[in-house]
């Protein structure tokens, strides 16, 4: 009978044991999740304010806590790629891929990574990687397009950037590279349309703002390119496309006048060419000519 005491009595010890290990060891584990998520959420709120650093410490203080960490590794990655440690942040990234195969996100910055050194054959899989485990990822598409737009393939550019822009239209740089591509092979209205789409995303967008302007001066309203071109300078002043494209164009007017035999006029728009552009070589010699 004490014998039997004795047995209950060590299994009720035991079994009292064996709660405290499975409480202790699970307070410790949300008391580490707790501590990993605090430190990840230190470090996002210091890479906000642009400490890099501060940002990296909390970062792999997170990963010492859960090393298999997607965010933490993401963010980490992120972090070596603006400060130009390419061979780390593509270490890093390839390791949340091994983690998990469809981490779209990890999969597209080793794309974007073979870009930057020039592997174009090694970002294009990984691009179509990502479509095939996600079909609507606009940012797969974009890249994808960019890369037929580099080599040329104007066709499978035009292709690969409608299928950005209908997977997210409201991201404005899909907009313009699609409009850039339809602008390369002449179909105008159909740049000017995603030109327009550009700037209702953005509206300070100059790059489209001075296509705009090229489409009208291609049409010889050479007028309205001015006005176009003119816009971008008050969005920034210092805009050197839109300063030399507003020469060329005041040179243009000049030489309609010059071919009607309206010299007076000529010298207007060349003097107008020298307000924006003072050096310019054209507008000197012709004024000069017809002193």
């Amino acid at each position: 009978m004490k014998k039997q005491t004795e047995i209950k009595y060590k299994n009720q010890l035991f079994f009292l044991f064996a709660i405290f290990l499975t409480v202790f060891f699970q307070t410790n584990s949300h008391a580490n999740q707790n501590n990993v998520n605090t430190l990840i959420f230190e470090g996002c709120d210091f890479h906000y304010k642009g400490d890099l650093s501060q940002a990296m410490e909390k970062f792999h203080a997170a990963l010492k806590l859960n090393p298999d960490n997607e965010y933490a590794l993401n963010q980490a990655g992120i972090i070596y790629t603006k400060k130009k440690e390419y061979k780390k942040a593509f270490n890093t990234f390839l390791k949340v891929s091994k983690i998990d195969e469809k981490n779209t996100y990890a999969l597209l910055w080793l794309g974007i990574l073979y870009l930057v050194e020039g592997n174009m054959n090694n970002a294009y899989e990984q691009f179509n990687k990502i479509i095939s485990i996600d079909p609507s990822n606009a940012d797969a598409y974009y890249f994808i397009g960019s890369i037929y737009n580099f080599r040329h393939n104007t066709a499978m550019a035009i292709k690969y950037l409608k299928k950005a822009r209908d997977a997210d239209s409201l991201e404005a740089d899909t907009h313009f590279r699609l409009a850039k591509a339809f602008h390369n092979v002449d179909m105008t209205a159909n740049a000017m349309l995603e030109y327009q789409r550009t700037l209702a995303i953005n509206q300070n967008y100059t790059k489209a703002i001075n296509q705009i302007g090229w489409i009208y001066y291609n049409q010889n309203n050479i007028d309205k390119a001015i006005k176009q071109w003119k816009k971008t300078l008050k969005i920034n002043n210092r805009d050197r496309n839109a300063v030399l494209n507003i020469a060329k164009a005041y040179n243009q007017l000049a030489f309609q006048e010059l071919k009607k035999k309206r010299i007076n006029n000529a010298k207007k728009q060349w003097k107008k060419t020298l307000k924006i552009n003072p050096g310019n070589k054209a507008a000197k010699y012709y004024l000069k000519k017809y002193k």
